[in-house]
């Protein structure tokens, strides 16, 4: 039971990991949970991470 539970939380860790990237969080948490917490972490960093777009609060204001 106890391994479960850490499975599951490993698998949470991978997915907001993944968050930030285009894999996502759902994809990320479900390969982890069903394959591994190793095997879903190789997944998710070798996705892509999403574009930032930064914007310039100063120059929007005028």
């Amino acid at each position: 039971m106890e391994i479960l539970l850490i499975i599951i939380g490993l698998a949470v860790l991978v997915g907001l990991l993944g968050k930030n990237r285009k894999i996502g969080f759902g994809w990320s948490f479900v390969l982890a949970l069903f394959l591994s917490p190793i095997i879903g972490l190789v997944i998710t960093l070798l996705s892509e991470k999403k574009d930032i777009e930064f914007v310039d609060v100063k120059e929007e204001d005028k």
